[in-house]
């Protein structure tokens, strides 16, 4: 079976969408998660590894053609247009339309379906029978994304290939996810088929050339409708949130938070880069309330400090949805969280400054400082020190839990506690990390 993988991909986007046609877009054009289904699609595919994209049209066609080509240049692809004639047959009759257009092997995608690039990845890479195809199978029959009643089914033999598809099919193994890696073989079947893509895979099928790829518990949806649409995008958020190694103030009071936030920014049409700045702005004014006499200022500051915890974790959870992850906003949100955290403690000193009046204030206030600081430049080596060595973290001190802290010193009117408490459990943590990096290394 041939192993070559696939650079090019099919793109079938020339419905008319008819249970979404009272959002006044063709199917294709209607945002989810901040940007249109066709340019998700193009992207996703980008992410995978495609070179080069084929878009068939149909319903509206100029105006998804020229969509697709604004996100073909914006992603360095090569894009071809092609246009489907009789797209109202069926999704078969589009794909067909694209014969000659396509060489090798290709994926091919419907523009209403959302995937992991990692599972169109793992897809390109798939062994394909020669003169056949592989379809991603969605092995897992609870899959609360799946509309049991509407999706397609498939039956598998024993050997993996596909034994069966179709809707309503009982028994069944699994869901057909729409994503497939073809051979040019797949228009002959087309040519023979009722109009549907379903059709053709059951004739190739029946021929043994019909192969299931496992997609394992790789995200992916059918948008079908709005209601579908919004089960995928709290799915999405849910997926895409958090990191490995947030800490416990960040997994159970900041990220339920942030995911409601991060929804109504991206619909408001919020970019990371601006959720950067505007946590650090809202730092910045924290700080400046801590460093005011009077505990409404300090209480006042430390809620600030609070809330621009939350809403610092929306820029990545929005890059991620958006598909606009970048090595520079990344880097400028790490730059941007150690200078809030000198703001907010040099805010915290300042204060305390005000009540005392001692220089015990201030070494108190520098002690502080430096074990943040370096509590935050020795995380990125500990935190992948644990994940080699395979142990969970059950409880990590880090920027989340800092500045719950804070609020709480805030609220209690407690500033110069706050400063030698976090003092010294900074500095014993940094301690306990390094002596616990050396000991490994030395064993």
């Amino acid at each position: 079976m041939p192993s070559q993988r696939a650079r090019e991909a099919l793109v079938l986007a020339a419905g008319r969408g008819e249970r979404m046609r009272d959002q006044g877009l063709p199917k294709p054009l209607i945002p989810f998660l901040g940007m249109p289904l066709l340019a998700r699609t193009i992207r996703t595919l980008a992410r995978a590894g495609m070179r080069r994209v084929v878009v068939v049209v149909g319903f509206e066609g100029e105006r998804v053609a020229e969509a697709a080509r604004r996100i073909g240049l914006e992603e360095r692809l090569e894009l071809e247009i092609v246009e489907a004639s009789d797209w109202e047959r069926g999704n078969g009759a589009s794909a067909l339309a694209a014969k000659g257009h396509v060489h090798g092997r290709f994926l091919m995608v419907m523009c209403d379906h959302v995937f992991d690039p990692a599972l169109l990845e793992r897809l390109a890479r798939a062994k394909s029978p020669a003169g056949g195809v592989v379809l991603a199978v969605d092995r897992r029959l609870d899959n609360p994304l799946v509309d049991a009643v509407d999706v397609t089914r498939v039956k598998l033999a024993d050997d993996g290939l596909i034994a069966d598809i179709g809707k309503g099919l009982e028994p069944c193994d699994g869901w057909d996810t729409g994503a497939f890696c073809c051979t040019e073989g797949l228009f002959d079947a087309l040519a023979e088929a009722d109009g549907t893509v379903t059709d053709a895979v059951r004739r190739l099928a029946s021929r043994g050339l019909a192969h299931a790829l496992d997609a394992r518990h790789a995200f992916w949806a059918d948008i079908d409708d709005v209601n579908a649409m919004r089960r995928a995008a709290r799915e999405m958020l849910m997926q895409v949130s958090g990191k490995r190694h947030d800490g416990p103030v960040a997994r159970w009071l900041n990220r339920p938070l942030s995911r409601r936030l991060t929804l109504r920014l991206i619909r408001k049409g919020v970019t990371p880069m601006q959720v950067t700045w505007g946590a650090f702005a809202l730092s910045v004014l924290a700080a400046c309330l801590l460093a005011a006499p009077g505990w409404w200022a300090l209480a006042l500051g430390g809620m600030l400090a609070q809330a621009a915890s939350v809403l610092d974790g929306c820029d990545g959870e929005i890059a991620r949805l958006t598909m606009n992850e970048s090595e520079t906003g990344g880097w400028l949100d790490a730059v941007l969280d150690r200078y809030a955290d000198a703001a907010l403690l040099a805010g915290f000193t300042a204060h305390a400054f005000w009540q005392d009046g001692m220089m015990s204030v201030v070494l108190a206030g520098l002690a502080a400082l430096s074990g943040a600081l370096i509590n935050s430049y020795t995380a990125d080596k500990y935190d992948g020190w644990m994940q080699r060595q395979g142990k969970a973290q059950r409880f990590r001190l880090g920027r989340d839990v800092r500045v719950f802290a804070m609020m709480v010193a805030a609220l209690c009117d407690a500033a110069l506690p706050l400063l030698w408490g976090m003092a010294a459990v900074m500095h014993f943590e940094n301690a306990r990390r390094i002596a616990l990096i050396m000991r490994g290394r030395a064993t």
